[in-house]
């Protein structure tokens, strides 16, 4: 359910950044580009969610 949530955010917020830059930029927003760029995203952090649990990182203790 987490990696839908990081999927969601991600689409939105590389849409919402591909959006201003382009605006900036005075050039035509692609949907798509900015689509892949959120997918691309979430790879990323479920790769680095991945390694970090293989790495042992994850079992910090937890305060109380």
């Amino acid at each position: 359910m987490r990696y839908l949530v990081t999927l969601f955010w991600a689409i939105l917020l590389s849409n919402t950044a591909i959006f201003i830059i382009s605006a900036v930029d005075g050039v035509t927003f692609n949907a798509m580009l900015a689509t892949f760029f959120g997918v691309v995203i979430t790879i990323f952090i479920v790769l680095l969610d991945t390694l970090n649990q293989d790495m042992g990182i994850s079992d910090v203790a937890q305060e109380k």
